[in-house]
């Protein structure tokens, strides 16, 4: 990767936003292209944003726009030994899903933001427990 000034750890729900070419995604696209920012998403969150695009536009479409994203090498896919013991510290501490602890595991492994598509509730709730946490809160493409 770059030496992108920014960095974050995206979430199953901004890869498939990606995957789509969304409006919601598009800054977020121009950047990673540009090389202005670093994002990095834990393998579980691929694995999710590749069962959300199959039960959206088929298996097949999936796997094509996945591969798209995957090759263009603006991701890094992390598989560092430390993400499960954080991710599972987290799920033990925030009760949140474990795919958004692997995303806040992600952040903190690499100190970078956490990226959601929204602000879900579970994740408002628990806005506090995450900065005491990470240390920091999620970032979001839309706002509530």
């Amino acid at each position: 990767m770059t030496t992108a000034s920014k960095r974050y750890a995206l979430d199953a729900s901004v890869l498939v936003e990606l995957m789509a070419g969304s409006q919601a995604a598009r800054r977020l696209a121009t950047l990673l292209a540009e090389g202005a920012v670093e994002a990095y998403a834990a393998r579980l969150s691929v694995t999710e944003a590749f069962y959300v695009a199959c039960r959206l536009w088929g298996r097949e479409r999936a796997e094509e726009r996945l591969n798209l994203l995957l090759e263009s090498g603006v991701l890094e896919i992390v598989e560092d030994e430390k993400l499960w013991e954080y991710a599972g510290d987290c799920k033990c501490r925030i009760p949140i899903a474990l795919g958004d602890c692997y995303t806040l595991a992600t952040a903190k492994l690499y100190a970078a933001k956490p990226l959601f598509l929204r602000p879900e509730r579970e994740l408002l709730e628990n806005l506090e427990r995450i900065r005491a946490w990470l240390g920091d809160t999620p970032e979001y493409l839309l706002q509530a």
